[in-house]
């Protein structure tokens, strides 16, 4: 019998499960609607559970109430258990060493200035003795592969190594149930991969309970052991992930579109349900098919960059001779790995750091960050984008209701789901009229369907003739709405072409589509390419 956690008290007699949340939960602290949600999860013991559901649907809500210490305050009705035992009631202790919790962003975890101090960090709070740590942190590092950034400060890691960083940390202090929120968002194709093998080796060596949300499904859903969908804060599909995807496709739920790729291409090809790649390409490889050809419009140069050198520190750097030319009106997207100078591009494009090298602009460059908080400064959304003027109250109301906000418009800023600060974020640099928009890792927490409409919302803002200049991880978002892509390496930005044939090209910075179908003669790039299979 498949022994669960999270359980009711008055249900022990039952299956067990580590964790169980019954009854209702309110999804948020300060909605602008007093209205509760019901959630009823069961999590089974050793098992890898995966939460998905669109962006605002109370994914990060629900894990932070997983994690006694992050319980959001507010009204909450119901009982969350953890091995037989109310949540609430556990001992600190026992919650701070058997409950380990991975935040979105790596580095809103880190606390220390070190990677070694990170890792010693909990072990220090729970008072172990000084040669039991050292002992545990050497065998971190090792297990973890960390001997090279051990002694490294923490600000200089790259995404991925912090997040590996923050998992070691945790890690260190043996738990047994991992929470991941969103925990490869802000990594790169490989790091991401790197991330989640580590996840897998953990799960099969030590037991490991994992509960982790992802808006990314391709490779999350082949691993795990259950789907839950969380859909306006109930619980609405949980099962077997093929099970789950195969009726999420069936009654054509909005997330349909996160789905993984292979999924899509099954539907369009009417091909056995499968997660594998090889029994997809040897599938598909018997039928005929056309694709959409796109017509690529050039315009003229509006942003000129040449021999371009800018680094963090003397004689280091990150950037070196870069030259690029952006046009008129187009979606230009720079891909590459964590760490290879694409947000440092940004800041010299906005001249927030020093730079050697010739930057050409007549046009008004606006830059939205990585992080869309820390735009905000107000204690409601619609306060905080009256910031950019008071006359803008008509426009601001048009941007919510597009952007699907306009029942959070009362709400905090912090309390939006990272998906929808994302686009409350892009709202209030639109509302300083920019020419040239820069965009920081723009889909980062979103969904399939709100990042389908945030590229719509992009398109229509290059119709109207702004310029849009985007790096990113999310390969098929660059794919399906970048005019052009190029790779960012040894500080440059290498191979632009249209998506078709850049990603056509590729063998590892590649959809999901093109690593199925790349030694076909026709490369699939994504699934919408396809117009009539025979």
């Amino acid at each position: 019998m498949q022994e669960e956690i999270f359980l009711p008290v008055e249900q022990s007699g039952r299956e067990r499960s580590i964790i169980e949340v019954l009854d209702e939960m309110m999804a948020s602290l300060e909605l602008p609607f007093s209205q509760k949600r019901a959630a009823q999860l069961k999590i089974k013991k050793g098992k890898i559970t995966l939460i998905a559901g669109p962006s605002g649907s109370g994914k990060t809500t629900l894990l932070r109430h997983l994690k006694k210490e992050l319980m959001p305050k507010g009204e909450r009705s119901g009982d969350i258990s953890y091995d037989r035992q109310k949540l609430e009631q556990l001992y600190d202790l026992r919650s701070v060493k058997e409950i380990a919790y991975l935040f979105q962003n790596p580095s809103a975890q880190m606390v220390m200035d070190t990677v070694w101090h990170e890792i010693a960090f909990g072990l220090e709070n729970i008072g172990m003795p000084y040669e039991q740590m050292k002992r545990t942190v050497a065998e971190i590092v090792n297990y973890f592969d960390l001997q090279k950034i051990y002694h490294e400060d923490t600000d200089k890691l790259s995404g991925g190594q912090k997040q590996l960083v923050n998992l070691a940390a945790v890690m260190a202090m043996h738990p047994k149930v991992l929470i991941l929120d969103e925990p490869t968002a802000q990594l790169d194709p490989a790091a991401r991969k790197d991330f989640l093998v580590m996840l897998q080796k953990l799960h099969k060596e030590f037991g490991l309970t994992i509960i982790l949300t992802s808006h990314n499904l391709e490779d999350v859903m082949e691993m795990s052991d259950e789907c839950v969908i969380l859909d306006d804060g109930k619980v609405i599909e949980q099962g077997n992930p093929k099970e789950v995807a195969r009726h999420l496709q069936k009654i054509h739920h909005p997330l349909e579109q996160s789905l993984p790729q292979i999924l899509r291409l099954e539907e369009k090809f009417q091909i056995e349900l499968t997660f594998s790649m090889e029994e997809a390409r040897e599938q598909i490889r018997e039928k005929e098919y056309q694709l959409i050809k796109k017509t690529h419009f050039e315009g003229k140069t509006v942003l000129s960059i040449s021999h371009l050198y800018a680094g963090y520190e003397k004689g280091k750097d990150v950037l070196s001779n870069l030259s690029v030319e952006v046009k008129e009106g187009e979606i230009f997207a720079a891909v590459g790995a964590n760490g290879s100078g694409k947000s440092t591009l940004l800041s010299c494009m906005v001249k927030q750091m020093k730079f050697d090298g010739k930057l050409k602009c007549k046009k008004k460059i606006v830059y939205m960050p990585q992080d869309p908080t820390l735009l905000f400064v107000k204690d409601q959304l619609f306060e905080d984008l009256l910031e950019m003027g008071k006359e803008k109250e008509v426009k601001i109301d048009k941007l919510l209701e597009m952007a699907d906000l306009m029942r959070e418009k009362k709400s905090h800023p912090y309390d939006l789901s990272g998906g929808q600060q994302q686009m409350a974020a892009l709202i209030k640099v639109l509302l300083a009229d920019p020419e040239i928009l820069l965009l920081d890792e723009p889909t980062k927490g979103m969904d399939r369907e709100h990042s389908r409409k945030f590229g719509e919302l992009l398109r229509k803002l290059t119709d109207q003739g702004k310029t849009i200049f985007i790096v990113s991880h999310d390969l098929e978002f660059c794919a399906e709405y970048a005019d052009r892509v190029g790779m960012m390496f040894d500080g440059k930005i290498e191979g632009i072409d249209e998506p078709s044939k850049f990603f056509a090209q590729n063998y590892f910075y590649t959809t999901e589509c093109a690593k199925i179908t790349r030694d076909f003669e026709k490369v699939i790039i994504l699934p919408q390419e396809v117009v009539s299979v025979c």
